[in-house]
């Protein structure tokens, strides 16, 4: 575990800034406390604290997913995040959304809650048992995730988090080939949406 340059607490990687204050210094790693300290200073804003920084909520199978919340102050407004941790350093789902200053911070965080509630509600992988193995399928022809780099492999291929869970390029090809001659439309969009 690292140590915040600031205030020597220890921190995970997923809870930590890297700053760099002048052009040719090196950069340094704050906790995220520290860093929206620093950031709400610089800016002449208020740094909201004193909110819950952990989260449960059910999903469509009322299964718990606990999350842990953070907020981030940058110069464009704050960025709220959701994140599941799971076992290892593996992460499930991530809710994101955005503040602007003039944004009520209590009102942002029920946003954030009611993204996490919408995400929760369905799911776009379908599981079943054939022959002994387990396949999956896309629900409803229509799939929505997050990309991630793949780190098992040596060049920049993609993975992706649907429903909570890790699939590979792979996977998710094998899961589209039931599709072979039909259209398809891809549409990316920015993590707050």
């Amino acid at each position: 575990m690292d140590k915040c340059k600031w205030c020597n607490k220890k921190f995970d990687e997923d809870a930590m800034v890297s700053l760099s204050l002048n052009e040719n210094e090196p950069s340094m790693l704050i906790c995220n406390k520290c860093y929206n300290e620093y950031m709400a200073d610089l800016l002449n804003v208020a740094n909201c604290e004193g909110f819950e920084e952990e989260a449960t909520f059910k999903d469509c199978d009322d299964l718990d997913h606990t999350f842990q919340i953070i907020k981030r102050i940058s110069p464009m407004g704050g960025l709220w995040e959701a994140t599941e941790f799971l076992d290892g350093d593996k992460i499930g789902y991530l809710f994101s959304i955005h503040q602007d200053f003039e944004d009520n911070p209590n009102e942002t965080l029920k946003m954030l809650y009611k993204k996490i509630e919408n995400g929760l509600s369905r799911k776009f992988i379908e599981k079943e048992i054939l022959y002994g193995r387990e396949h999956c399928g896309l629900k409803n022809e229509k799939v929505e995730g997050r990309i991630e780099w793949d780190g098992r492999h040596e060049e920049n291929i993609p993975k992706f988090i649907i429903d909570g869970e890790e699939y590979s390029l792979n996977e998710i090809g094998r899961m589209i080939m039931s599709y072979e001659g039909w259209n398809f439309k891809l549409e990316i969009t920015e993590q707050t949406e």
